[in-house]
């Protein structure tokens, strides 16, 4: 994500060209490429924090799924936004990953029930509970589809995941 924004800052590369433009051929690199990308300083800073957070939690505490849960949040977000996100916009930014990571790490421990997935649930909870804002089109500039379809896939992948066995 920094590397990206390195070169499309200082080099004045157009790496936003390859956001998520949903129902376009062209915007199907984006599924691949939109975490990568970012709008500004801020809009990077905003999203590199929590990702190292939500990353760190979510490969500690459940590193046999970590790998699964990551590679859904990324991937199939993405293509959800694709999908069912606004067609005259360029969707780019890691929030639908850390979205997926947060909504995961806080259903994954109401529905396995036990005390440590549920202390990681309420510590994110209190660090992000302002992310269920996010899932609401409260801002034309940015991408709530890529929010609401990362909490979609976080919640559908504690459901599925949440009875398995031997997951840290």
């Amino acid at each position: 994500m920094w590397a990206a924004f390195y070169l499309e800052y200082f080099y004045g590369w157009p790496l936003s060209y390859f956001g998520i433009v949903p129902w376009s051929p062209i915007g199907l690199i984006g599924i691949f490429t939109a975490p990568m990308l970012h709008g500004s300083l801020n809009h990077l800073v905003s999203n590199t924090v929590p990702l190292l957070f939500l990353g760190t939690v979510l490969y500690f505490f459940y590193e046999r799924i970590g790998g699964v849960v990551f590679f859904r949040s990324y991937f199939w977000t993405n293509v959800l936004v694709w999908l069912f996100g606004r067609q005259e916009s360029s969707h780019i930014g890691a929030s639908g990953v850390v979205y997926g990571l947060a909504f995961f790490l806080i259903f994954f421990g109401i529905f396995r029930r036990d005390f440590t997935s549920m202390l990681i649930s309420i510590v994110v909870i209190i660090m992000y509970g302002g992310v269920i804002y996010g899932i609401l089109p409260t801002d034309p500039r940015v991408s709530w589809e890529s929010h609401f379809a990362g909490a979609l896939v976080g919640i559908y992948t504690a459901i599925g995941l949440s009875s398995k066995k031997n997951v840290s």
